[in-house]
């Protein structure tokens, strides 16, 4: 049986209070996603990479959390930096997966590509979607 070939990347928030490591398959699963959650919680869409379980190593002391229902009924929990609320990560329940921002690894180089989620109700007008397209 072949294994999933993992890279380390590192990472961090942009006041430098939280720093991680955390381990990606070769080819991530990464997502744009247009959900109104992410629009309200951003500002915008949000490029997410799905992670496996035990994959990110951070100081937890270091973050806060904020847990709500997301459209489905089922909780979605962010953890954020305390210091400068920069976003790492968001677990949801719906499918029992965490997620982290892609945005906060040292290095983006190795993300090649991603999938648009959530886009039927809650894109942005100006920006046009593909259905049957990768973000490339």
């Amino acid at each position: 049986m072949n294994e999933k070939k993992m890279i380390n990347h590192t990472g961090s928030c942009i006041c430098g209070e939280i720093k991680f490591t955390v381990n990606l398959d070769e080819k991530p699963r990464i997502f744009t996603c247009h959900c109104v959650d992410c629009r309200k919680k951003l500002g915008g869409i949000a490029t997410i990479i799905q992670l496996r379980e035990g994959a990110l190593k951070v100081d937890e002391s270091k973050l806060s959390k904020h847990t709500h229902n997301g459209g489905s009924g089922k909780t979605i929990t962010k953890f954020f930096c305390k210091v400068c609320a920069a976003p790492l990560t968001t677990y949801v329940e719906k499918w029992k997966v965490s997620y982290l921002y892609a945005g906060l690894l040292d290095s983006i180089s190795s993300l090649q590509s991603a999938k648009n989620i959530f886009y039927d109700e809650s894109h942005f007008p100006f920006i046009k979607i593909n259905e049957n397209e990768t973000i490339v």
